[in-house]
């Protein structure tokens, strides 16, 4: 609710989620005993003999969920953007991988769409939504601060690059989960199949939420200037280079994690981050004003307070206990009831919690009573596919916290911000605040997830 109404600053909001498990006592241990997830019986018996963490134990456990690796991973993506924005490669690879959509706004906004989701779709979502970013900022860069057109942008990658994690079983961690439970069910389904499914689907989605954000910010300019982006530098200097290089193999680093094997040498794709960030603060690339300004800590923590409330989630066994409710509730139901309680259900953790963590808990539920009813593949798709699509709030996956973090300088004066049409976008002084208010996700984010879940 603090999150949704800002009653007060998100990241204040992040920090209570710590005070407040700690003094509820509310986070309980691993459990000892190991169950077969689809034992439920086992699982209620194991939840019954936990005991809460001690304060000292429950304080070491939440608290590291703030440098979690997949907060580095944030701050990789952070420092990858800014530093291609203050080398102006941005512009460079803007011009380039733009160009074919033309300089509309509406086209322009469902190329980088398009592009989002089929990056999406065969690498992890994490470059390709830093990439996506990387490639709107010049375009930003050129818009009034009254243009809601940077909102559409921004939403149009976040909404794209969630879709395109549900278009494949190896698109994202929660469908290779979900392939595995359909066939642990007795209901083995082929990429192919998987594909029949989930492409008219994610097609039809793409097209809504482009139409939406046509409909909710639609752009002041008719034309925008994808071909001067490139005009100030030509040809690449020795430090553009080397920015370049490092963007370029971190990014393939994250692309090809699971078919270099890279796991047993960085353990997490966070900690591979890290090379990006120290390689461009030692060289000078980012500098100790850029360290404080460009990694956007506020954004940080809202993304670590995250990560704290699903573990508690998690490990309070709420989700536990909201499936086997829903279970429990609906005994007898038919197909289409069960479809629409577990989707639902699974649209509405997924907003709060890691899309992984919803999957790894409610799925075995999912997959048992799908195959009670004879129908185990269609229920656990269903549930899945809405994983993805619960995109309402920043928290709610990387590309919307990463869409989340993009700010822009303030004019300094009222008279500033009504004529910064004649005097440029270049003339900003230092300042900034986030394009995107939790508004915007709820209204535009929440309304995508609906049309999904009907």
């Amino acid at each position: 609710t603090l999150w949704a109404t800002e009653a007060i600053p998100l990241y204040a909001t992040s920090l209570l989620v710590p005070l407040l498990t700690i003094m509820t006592g509310s986070l309980l241990p691993e459990p000892s005993e190991q169950c077969n997830p689809l034992d439920l019986v086992c699982r209620r018996k194991v939840l019954a003999a936990q005991v809460p963490y001690a304060p000292s134990q429950a304080a070491k456990v939440i608290c590291g969920q703030f440098f979690d690796p997949t907060v580095l991973l944030f701050m990789a993506g952070f420092s990858i953007g800014a530093v291609l924005e203050k080398q102006r490669l941005s512009n460079m690879i803007a011009s380039v991988l733009l160009r074919p959509f033309g300089n509309k706004p509406e086209f322009l906004l469902l190329g980088i769409m398009f592009l989002g989701a089929f990056l999406s779709m065969w690498i992890s979502n994490v470059p390709s939504s830093v990439l996506c970013v990387s490639l709107a900022q010049p375009i930003i860069n050129q818009l009034s601060h009254r243009d809601p057109y940077a909102k559409a942008l921004l939403l149009g990658i976040a909404i794209s690059n969630n879709i395109g994690g549900m278009t494949s079983p190896i698109a994202s961690p929660q469908n290779v989960i979900a392939f595995n439970w359909c066939a642990e069910a007795g209901a083995p389904i082929s990429f192919l199949g998987w594909l029949s499914v989930s492409l008219p689907f994610c097609g039809t989605l793409l097209l809504i939420a482009w139409t939406i954000l046509r409909w909710r910010y639609p752009p002041l300019l008719r034309v925008l200037q994808i071909s001067d982006l490139t005009r100030e530098h030509p040809r690449l200097n020795p430090t553009q280079m080397v920015a370049l290089g490092v963007t370029t193999g971190t990014v393939l680093a994250w692309a090809m994690w699971k078919p270099l094997n890279l796991e047993p040498y960085f353990g997490n794709m966070g900690i591979v981050g890290l090379v990006p960030i120290v390689t461009f603060c030692s060289l000078g690339l980012l500098d100790r004003n850029d360290f404080h300004n460009a990694l956007n800590w506020s954004t940080l923590i809202l993304i670590g307070g995250g990560l704290a409330l699903g573990t508690v989630m998690e490990r309070s066994y709420l989700l536990n206990i909201l499936s086997s409710a829903v279970e429990n509730s609906l005994a007898g139901a038919g197909l289409w009831t069960y479809l629409t309680a577990f989707s639902l259900l699974m649209a509405i953790v997924a907003n709060f919690v890691s899309s992984t963590v919803a999957a790894i808990i409610i799925l075995p539920v999912v997959a048992n009573v799908g195959k009670s009813i004879k129908h185990p593949a269609a229920i656990i798709i269903a549930s899945v596919l809405m994983d993805s699509a619960a995109m309402a709030l920043p928290v709610s996956s990387f590309p919307n916290a990463n869409s989340f973090a993009v700010t822009r300088k303030l004019p300094a004066t009222v008279a500033d911000y009504e004529d910064e049409e004649e005097k440029g976008a270049g003339n900003r002084p230092s300042g900034a605040t986030n394009i995107l208010e939790v508004q915007d996700y709820i209204l535009t984010g929440g309304l995508v997830t609906v049309i999904a879940q009907i």
